[in-house]
């Protein structure tokens, strides 16, 4: 143990003394009057010992170069890094956005009195689904009934509903007109299909068109409801400009369907 302590300690002395020599001779150049880069040039080859010194001072000197530029510019790891962990929370932003965009629905106008408004959605058991866009409003001194349609629905639709008590509502189709009315005011009773139909009220009213898609009937209107034996129902809505509408469909009890109202959260 000794003898590599001693060796260790005779190592560095030797080492310190090359490393002072070669100090020693670069002062002593540098002093020397007119010592340029042609007498630097002129000058004999260096001592091994002092090549090995230089080299190993200059090596502990950092370049001042290396060190800012390592620095300042980033690692390609580093960057794509960087890159990859702002990409969720951009993509993010984003969706949070395309959230925030409106929606376009129909407006809701309040109609009060009626089991369901304009905008709501109309969920039968069945699974069929109407969203009430547009509509009707049938008016005496006040509203009494209104007939919606649902042009977004699998197939052409309409949804006929009156003033409270009433809950239950019409769920129509609509019919070719001239196989009810030929001509002339609403009959007291209709075939179609093969089932027979008696009407049970007659109404002259006002209408007024609401949403999108409503039928235009004029500014006056003869609304007929039809009743089956069973659940059928037809409607006829005949304008004094002659114009004729005409439904046929089932009337639901309240407890065969669903009213999801307009802004309710559906998921």
């Amino acid at each position: 143990m000794s003898l590599i302590l001693a060796g260790l300690v005779l190592a560095g002395t030797s080492g310190a003394l090359v490393v002072g020599r070669w100090w020693a001779k670069r002062r002593g150049e540098a002093d020397k009057p007119g010592a340029d880069e042609g007498g630097r040039k002129d000058a004999p080859a260096e001592d091994p010992d002092e090549a090995r010194a230089r080299a190993e001072v200059e090596a502990e000197v950092p370049r001042p170069s290396d060190d800012a530029s390592s620095s300042n510019t980033p690692a390609p790891d580093a960057a794509a890094s960087a890159t990859a962990a702002t990409a969720p929370a951009t993509r993010a932003a984003e969706a949070a956005k395309r959230r925030a965009r409106p929606v376009t629905a129909a407006p809701r106008v309040p109609l009060d009195g009626f089991v369901c408004q304009l905008g709501d959605v109309l969920i039968r058991l069945t699974g069929e689904e109407a969203w009430l866009a547009g509509g009707v409003v049938l008016s005496e001194e006040v509203p009494v009934a209104i007939l919606f349609v649902a042009p977004d629905a699998d197939r052409d639709c309409a949804v006929y509903v009156r003033a409270r008590p009433r809950e239950t509502l019409f769920w129509l189709e609509p019919l070719d007109p001239s196989a009810i009315l030929v001509g002339g005011e609403p009959p007291s009773s209709v075939e179609h299909g093969g089932v027979r139909f008696d009407r049970e009220r007659r109404l002259p009213l006002r209408p007024r068109r609401i949403g999108v898609g409503a039928p235009d009937v004029g500014d006056a209107v003869v609304v007929a409801e039809y009743a089956s034996a069973g659940a059928e129902r037809l409607l006829l809505l005949k304008a004094n400009s002659g114009v004729v509408r005409a439904y046929r469909g089932l009337e639901l009890e309240r407890s065969s369907y669903e009213v999801i109202a307009s802004g309710d959260a559906t998921l």
